[in-house]
């Protein structure tokens, strides 16, 4: 599906909270960094790797990845694709027999850092000047590196270029600061109501969901979450920096996918039910193929100055209990080198951790795509500790009656407050 992957990092967390506190092993050899060195040959080991796939071209890519370092190495990579991957993973760290690497999104690495199952990598393991810094130090805690970035993807303002020309706009009138946007946004309405009927076209769609509004609750000094993990959403500085989306509702030009029967952004935007949305590189692809969109790529828009936006990655973490760490090591390194990196963000369409690969990709030369390239400079990774996604449900269920007036936003955020905490206690 077109928004796999933020749908799927939901997925990998939608019971952590309870279960991965409920873990309780010992981590052999987690406080020392895994040395990379190795006898140079590895013929006769087997190194298990743990891996979600979510499209056709994953598993190529994948498939191409186990065949070069088998070749490379003599040795062999046993994989284990999972289906249900936080439930998976859990009885397989439970019972002491979780693959030498796997794929860590960046939301769950405060999970499995905390209980102490991945293992520090070494510099000459992951060379973190390689990678776009936000993703080095997602993975990364107290100075030391526990995982190796495999890809990232950002979000970026799309626009529908024939909508644009019916309404007879130019791309240089979209604003770029959600100050203009907001003033914009009714006059652009007013035009769409006219080419297309009224209601039929919204303006612009949003998102009720700290996935894409954690940027902009954290500006100037926003703690959305205590540093103790508690919710802390109707704290003064949260409720005020939110009122932004207040005021984008406002105009009514701005709707939810769901409001308009949507599943998605990307789904509204390729039907031709809204003209501008925020989304990620994932959508791209599929805009092209499979809708045959005509559209623009634009940087994210700025407020009060400053451009943000949000970042998804995954990387690949270390067991600190593998038996065949060198040979862990070298599978990291060999993913993570120019050529295995290009060749893979080739097969599967994703957007590499290096800049340098994305450099020799000629990623650089697509206007759009340079677009959410340049996003990993000011956007914010999608990780706040180990409670996000059990206050992110709880925001999502309030927030929408205080953005659209049905109570106070305060009031909204206090009772999503309320209920993540409750939800935390009772997970202790």
């Amino acid at each position: 599906m077109e928004d796999f992957k933020m749908k799927l990092g939901k997925k990998l967390m939608a019971v952590a909270t309870i279960a991965l506190a409920g873990l309780t092993m010992a981590a052999c050899g987690g406080g020392n960094t895994a040395s990379s060195s190795g006898s140079g040959s590895y013929k006769g080991q087997n190194l298990k790797i743990g891996v979600w796939i979510g499209s056709d071209q994953e598993k190529q890519g994948m498939n191409d990845l186990i065949k070069g370092f088998e070749k490379k190495t003599g040795a062999r990579v046993t994989e284990k694709v999972y289906t249900d991957f936080n439930t998976q993973i859990q009885a397989d760290l439970a019972g002491h027999k979780a693959p030498d690497v796997w794929y860590m999104d960046s939301a769950m690495y405060p999970f499995f850092q905390k209980q102490g199952v991945l293992q520090p990598l070494d510099s000459k393991t992951v060379k973190t000047s390689n990678f776009y810094p936000a993703l080095i130090k997602a993975f990364s805690t107290n100075g030391k590196v526990y995982g190796a970035p495999k890809d990232t993807s950002t979000l970026a303002l799309y626009v529908n270029n024939d909508m644009l020309k019916k309404t007879n706009t130019n791309i240089n009138d979209v604003p770029k600061t959600y100050e203009d946007m907001i003033k914009w946004l009714p006059s652009f309405q007013a035009k769409l109501d006219t080419a297309y009927g009224k209601g039929k076209v919204h303006a612009m769609a949003y998102n009720q969901d700290m996935a894409r509004n954690l940027y902009i609750m954290e500006r100037n000094g926003g703690q959305p979450i205590t540093k103790s993990g508690k919710a802390n959403l109707a704290s003064d500085q949260v409720v005020k920096n939110l009122d932004l989306y207040k005021q984008l509702v406002a105009t009514g030009a701005a709707v939810t996918p769901k409001e308009i029967g949507q599943g998605d952004n990307g789904t509204a935007f390729g039907a031709g039910k809204v003209a501008m949305m925020e989304e990620g590189n994932w959508t791209y692809p599929v805009q092209k193929k499979q809708y045959k969109t005509n559209f623009t790529v634009l940087p994210m828009l700025s407020w009060e100055g400053k451009q943000g936006g949000m970042i998804f990655t995954v990387g690949w973490g270390e067991y600190a209990q593998s038996k065949v760490k060198p040979l862990a090591n070298e599978w990291i390194k060999y993913v993570s080198s120019v050529a295995t990196m290009k060749k893979y963000i080739e097969t599967t369409g994703t957007l590499p951790s290096r800049p340098d690969v994305a450099t020799d990709a000629k990623l650089d030369d697509n206007a759009s795509l340079k677009v959410h390239l340049d996003a990993n400079k000011y956007s914010t990774v999608w990780q706040a500790g180990t409670t996000l996604t059990t206050i992110n449900t709880s925001y999502q269920n309030f927030v929408g009656k205080g953005l659209t007036g049905k109570t106070p936003l305060k009031s909204a955020l206090e009772s999503a407050d309320k209920q993540a905490n409750a939800a935390i206690d009772k997970a202790k």
